[in-house]
């Protein structure tokens, strides 16, 4: 670790050394590898229902379905390492699987959120250029919209109930399809999950798997994860191996003196198709031999119930929402919370009255920390036993962060200024978006566009946002791509969007919209963005203005429509 910083002294000597070019996995098949080595018959991940419903695979029934299905890739699908294939599943084995394997093929994974609107997905699948996507059947139907305007030729779709026992399997099955009728017919050809592992697993036996990642390095591509900016669209952050596995190891070294090696148990509610839930549980659960307990979806929060029931969970992560929202729960016990060693908080701002009733409640405090997708996850940390309310902590080990003014230059501490970071774990760039890409990344530095203020010892606090962003539920929403679709719309003039304070998601969306035609009414324009947006970008309110503040260019003055509309 270059120089002496402040923060530094919360750092073990091991923490202190690393050396990001030495890890003991450079892959992510190399990571699987090593834990099987250590945890093969140990549970690997669980997926659990609402219901109390689970099922379980074990570190080598996760190497093997997810060789299977690397088998299945190459030898049946004939993808050829370096393609892209997308994932678009909520929480359960079969998204570890396919993720796993994905990587095993040598080929590049995309994490699509399940949530997105056939627009939003066909976005994703031309600009990552994906050949293949395994999807959830829940939301086939979306596939069906769009499929035929992209490069996808090969659809896996995956099921919650995947993995468990057949006879359940096939009951559980019956309710989601016929019962329940959450499972739309797909007229998209398809394979299911199950059938391409049974393929897989035929043409693994004579095939040499570790072939197919022969070149692949800790330089190769690992992921194209996306996220939205200012500029519109959302972009894909082009992150290697090695990074992914770096910020992994950065989370370790920070929590290595409350999470023990081959004794976790993680529940993992926050989606694995995020940055925050895919390396720093997912994977760092794969590097400690932590058992991953998959709750699909955590809405409303009684989905998690049975999982604190059934199992003693050592490990959580979550948002301000969530840890506010179990506290309202009826069937709220902080006895259920009793074994947690490590509670983090990322993505939305962690209120902090929210994070003092719950360790008052718990007695479990809530460390927040901080990050982004471009540096693979986590930035900041509060280290356990140190925390600090209303800070996000201070620099992983190997990280680099500094406050500067406009011109670049580094400010003083307690001054207000841009958050700016140089890390082992930053992306190498926005694919195939050269100019996104030079607008934050600068000398070997990453211009988050956050203002923030570091005291004496490394504590960062985030203050404001320089950025146009709008951060909802720990979301990245653009303004631009909600002004988009809104000036589709006949009779609008002028669109302006800005983020508001909001009590349960922490910022939302509100459109300020000039009208030629007094017809054109607020449910309109909520009816046109709820069929290109998902539901977290809708904007929470419409308001009709005279105008809307421009620059001479056309830009939206952001900043002026807020100050004018909100003081």
């Amino acid at each position: 670790m270059d120089g002496d910083k402040a923060w530094h002294k919360y750092f073990s000597d091991e923490a202190k050394a690393l050396d990001a070019g030495k890890l003991p996995a450079q892959t992510l098949p190399q990571i699987i590898d090593q834990a099987v080595a250590k945890f093969a018959d140990k549970p690997a991940l669980t997926t659990i229902l609402p219901t109390g419903a689970d099922t379980t695979v074990s570190y080598a029934e996760l190497r093997d379905h997810a060789a299977d299905f690397a088998s299945y890739l190459r030898e049946d699908l004939k993808l050829a390492q370096g393609d892209t294939v997308a994932i678009m599943s909520p929480n359960c084995i079969g998204f570890g699987v396919a993720s796993l394997g994905i990587s095993m093929a040598g080929c590049v994974g995309t994490n699509v959120n399940p949530l997105y609107t056939p627009t939003e997905l066909e976005h994703q699948l031309n600009d990552s250029k994906a050949k293949a996507i395994v999807i959830i059947d829940l939301f086939g139907d979306k596939l069906d919209k769009i499929v035929a305007n992209t490069g996808v030729k090969h659809v896996i779709t995956l099921s919650i109930v995947d993995f468990f026992p057949t006879l359940k399997k096939m009951l559980l099955g019956f309710v989601l399809k016929r019962v329940r009728k959450v499972i739309p017919n797909m007229t998209t050809q398809n394979t299911k999950l199950a059938d391409a592992l049974a393929r897989g697993r035929k043409h693994r036996n004579g095939a040499d798997v570790a072939a197919y990642t022969k070149g692949i390095t800790g330089t190769s591509v690992a992921l194209y994860q996306y996220t939205s900016g200012t500029m519109g669209r959302s972009k894909g952050a082009s992150l290697t191996h090695h990074a992914v596995l770096t910020n992994a190891e950065q989370a370790r070294l920070m929590t290595a003196d409350v999470l023990k090696e081959g004794e976790e148990v993680a529940l993992v509610a926050l989606p694995l198709y995020h940055i925050t839930a895919f390396v720093l549980l997912f994977v760092s659960g794969l590097k400690v031999g932590g058992h991953g307990i998959l709750v699909p979806s955590p809405r409303p929060p009684s989905n998690v119930k049975t999982a604190f029931e059934k199992y003693r969970i050592t490990w959580f992560t979550g948002i301000n929402t969530l840890f506010a929202g179990l506290m309202a729960e009826d069937w709220f016990d902080p006895k259920l919370f009793s074994g947690i060693r490590f509670c983090a908080s990322g993505g939305a701002a962690q209120q902090t009255g929210v994070a003092q009733k719950w360790q008052d409640q718990t007695g479990v405090e809530i460390l927040q920390g901080y990050g982004m997708t471009e540096v693979a996850g986590v930035l900041t940390l509060n280290p356990p036993g140190q925390n600090r309310l209303g800070k996000v902590g201070v620099p992983v080990p190997g990280a680099d962060v500094r406050i500067v003014d406009d011109a670049g230059q580094e400010l003083p501490v307690g001054e207000p200024g841009e958050v700016i970071a140089k890390t082992p774990s930053m992306m190498t760039a926005y694919l195939d978006n050269p100019d996104a890409t030079g607008e934050v990344l600068k000398d070997g530095w990453y211009y988050s566009g956050d203002i923030g203020v570091m005291d004496q010892d490394g504590f960062l606090e985030i203050v404001d946002r320089k950025k146009d962003m709008i951060l909802v539920s720990g979301f990245n929403v653009a303004p631009n791509e909600i002004e988009d679709v809104i000036s589709t719309l006949q009779g609008v003039v002028q669109v302006g969007v800005v983020g508001v304070t909001h009590e349960k998601t922490g910022e939302a969306p509100v459109a300020f919209v000039v009208r030629s035609d007094e017809g054109l009414t607020e449910e309109t324009i909520l009816a046109t963005c709820r069929e290109t947006l998902t539901n977290y970008k809708i904007p929470k309110e419409i308001r009709f203005v005279e105008d809307v503040p421009v620059t001479l260019s056309g830009k939206v003055l952001r900043r002026q429509l807020r100050e004018d509309h909100f003081g």
